[in-house]
């Protein structure tokens, strides 16, 4: 049974679109296969997953975090510098990223 608190808290749900170079397209996925290492380990994420889409060149990052607070922290950590600095690199455009909120109930996953 889920109680009243628990309806009350959210996540931060942030999208990451990006479009690779193809000749870039190596050094992406390196870089990108240890930004979600490295962000899946933080505490206050709670899921990162990433998506290629089928033009082989757009992927999608999705990733939960515990609050709007805790994702701003993030944005000044070394993981995702060094990641946007790859992401200079090796996208043939700049990223789309959007945020909401979505209720943490939703999410099933076991928390502990």
């Amino acid at each position: 049974m889920v109680s009243l608190s628990d309806l009350s808290q959210s996540l931060l749900l942030v999208r990451q679109e990006m479009v690779v170079s193809q000749k870039k397209l190596g050094e992406f996925c390196e870089a990108l296969k240890q930004y979600l290492k490295n962000v899946s380990a933080q505490r206050d994420c709670f899921h990162v997953t990433a998506v290629r889409l089928p033009d082989g060149l757009s992927f999608v990052v999705y990733e939960f975090w515990d609050g709007e607070e805790e994702w701003k922290r993030h944005l000044q950590s070394a993981p995702i510098k060094t990641f946007q600095h790859v992401k200079v690199d090796t996208l043939c455009q700049p990223e789309a990223v959007s945020t909401v909120a979505v209720p943490a109930a939703w999410c099933s996953l076991n928390r502990e």
